[in-house]
This record gives C-alpha cells, sequence and structure tokens, in this order.
C-alpha cells in the first residue's frame, strides 16, 4: 500500500468510529422508556450504558414476543 490509501484508510476509519459514537450518545433513553417519571438522560449520562439499556429493553420486549408466542403455540396445541 502507498501512503495515500494507508491515509485514506484511517480517515475511512476516524469518521467510522465518530459515527458510531455519535450514535451512542444519541440515544434518547427518555423516548426508550416512556413510562418513567425521571430523567433517564441525566441518571445515565454515559454513551455506552445509554446503548446498554437500550439493548436490554429491546431484548425484553423480544423475549415478551417469543413467550406469547409459545403460549399462542401452547394453547392450540391444547385444543387439538
Amino acid at each position: 500500500m502507498d501512503t495515500d490509501q494507508v491515509e485514506k484508510k484511517e480517515q475511512v476509519e476516524e469518521v467510522e468510529q465518530e459515527e458510531s459514537e455519535s450514535a451512542i450518545e444519541s440515544v434518547d433513553l427518555n423516548r426508550v422508556f416512556q413510562e418513567e417519571e425521571r430523567d433517564l438522560n441525566t441518571m445515565f449520562p454515559d454513551g455506552e450504558m445509554r446503548k446498554f439499556l437500550r439493548q436490554v429493553d429491546k431484548n425484553r420486549r423480544s423475549n415478551q414476543r417469543f413467550l406469547k408466542g409459545m403460549k399462542r403455540d401452547k394453547l392450540w396445541e391444547e385444543d387439538e
């Protein structure tokens, strides 16, 4: 690789890192957990923690949908 290619690769990596950092900080926990009365953004100022909490919420909802589907399938099996 010549120096131009190395520099371009480094610039692309820097931009990707900046974009991922801005995506982490742009997580608005008050929108994710709308039922909460407290300001979660001030409680969790760390962007990584916000991203983690958003993922926990997504996993919780996914698990609830899965269990709901399992209950529905189980009810159908009992009818047979």
